[in-house]
């Protein structure tokens, strides 16, 4: 065993012994590496190591998480203390109705959506989160920023927290602290759920009717030819609804014949009784459907590909679908002098068929899509296809309201830029 001895400036003495012998008091150093022992991890350590990769990413997720939401937060702020960035001085003058703080709101909104490829409301939701956690939920968000807690468990800490009285705020704060870096999600969010029933029961049917006001349906496009339809309506009419389909179902499966199972069979319910098929007012939309020339393709306007069978049938037992093999519209009736404001019904039909049909316009229209002067009116803009352009209505008022630009481009689809700098077709360098 060699000993080397080290003496520093104080005389204190360091002494550093070779464990391994590698060390040698010649002018050598020739030690052969491959005789000494080898250690290989075992199977427990290299799953240990797994273990401790996953949950340093999840902690990195997390902040990184917590980062981008208060970010969000921070950016409807910053709108809404300086609404000029977006709404030009005189808005509300021009166009009656006109709030700047909103219309800041919506703009920063979809600002961000654009930026981040989210939708708009998930961005207002993500803001929401981002404020309550800051003004009412502190203890939730040192945790979330730490990384301690996911964007789940606080995505369902806030909605929860809607409606407790500001007096137990701080309480349902401090209690869920507790516990939610060691529960799972979905435990979590039924604890969050409980917790807010108990401080603030006396309140219920004020949420409740707070919570009505929000009532909706929703449609949302989904692969393979289908889509979802959903409602956020009361739960005593869900009951009922419910208990009619299943009753229904239950009865129809008993005939002869039948071999649809109780799902299928509410299904077809709901959409022959939304339908109002065989009724005086089934289907008083006209929905749009494209098929190619030899039929094996059909696309619906607004939700995409749809299968060929489908297409028929929609053809056949809806009337008041319209099926496109060619251009709908005479091209010598797509212009119009310059002296008409209004597009004509020939103009508004190929423009909705000519923008729907794009996938990237698609996102900017809907069925009642309306039709935008890309130069507006009172600048000069004409009342010809080349300078229209159908945009859903909340959009057709924001491009009129806000400094936010949705024009189409020449080879198809719609540009958008906003005065943020975002601008989803840049020029090139």
């Amino acid at each position: 065993m060699n000993d080397m001895t080290m003496t520093d400036e104080d005389s204190v003495m360091v002494t550093v012994v070779d464990e391994t012998g590698l060390f040698d008091d010649g002018p050598d150093f020739d030690v052969d590496l491959a005789e000494l022992p080898v250690r290989h991890p075992t199977a427990e350590q290299v799953l240990g190591f797994a273990f401790d990769d996953a949950e340093c990413s999840q902690l990195m997720v997390n902040r990184q998480a917590a980062r981008q939401l208060l970010a969000i937060g921070e950016a409807f702020e910053i709108a809404r203390a300086n609404p000029r960035i977006y709404v030009p001085v005189g808005a509300a003058d021009r166009t009656p109705g006109i709030d700047d703080l909103d219309f800041a709101e919506r703009s920063v909104a979809f600002d961000l959506a654009h930026r981040l490829n989210l939708s708009e409301n998930l961005v207002r939701s993500l803001a929401h989160q981002a404020e309550t956690l800051t003004a009412s939920l502190p203890r939730l968000r040192d945790l979330f920023v730490e990384g301690s807690i996911s964007a789940q468990r606080v995505r369902a800490a806030v909605e929860s927290v809607d409606g407790v009285p500001d007096a137990v705020v701080g309480r349902y704060d401090e209690r869920l602290s507790r516990v939610a870096a060691s529960l799972r999600a979905g435990v979590f969010a039924r604890r969050c759920r409980i917790l807010r029933e108990r401080l603030c029961a006396d309140t219920l049917q004020e949420r409740h009717d707070v919570a009505r006001q929000r009532r909706r349906v929703c449609f949302e496009p989904a692969e393979d030819g289908m889509a979802w339809v959903s409602a956020f309506i009361p739960a005593v009419d869900v009951a009922r609804i419910e208990a009619r389909l299943t009753g229904v179902a239950a009865r129809l499966r008993r005939v002869d014949g039948e071999t649809r199972n109780r799902d299928q069979l509410r299904a077809d319910l709901l959409v022959e009784w939304l339908a109002g098929d065989g009724t005086p007012s089934a289907a008083t939309a006209q929905p749009h459907i494209l098929i190619d020339g030899d039929g094996r393709f059909a696309e619906l306007l607004g939700y995409g590909p749809i299968d060929p069978v489908s297409a028929a049938r929609a053809l056949r037992k809806a009337p008041s679908f319209r099926r496109v093999f060619d251009d709908p519209v005479t091209p010598t009736r797509l212009v119009l002098d310059s002296g008409q404001y209004r597009p004509s019904a020939e103009q508004r039909h190929w423009l909705r068929l000519n923008y729907g049909f794009d996938e990237s316009a698609a996102p900017y229209l809907s069925l009642g899509s309306e039709v935008d002067h890309v130069v507006e009116w009172q600048h000069g803009g004409t009342t010809d296809v080349t300078n229209l352009v159908p945009l859903k209505p909340r959009l057709h008022r924001l491009k009129s309201v806000t400094r936010i630009r949705l024009d189409p481009k020449p080879d198809g689809g719609i540009r958008v830029r906003t005065p943020t700098g975002y601008d989803s077709d840049p020029p090139p360098f």
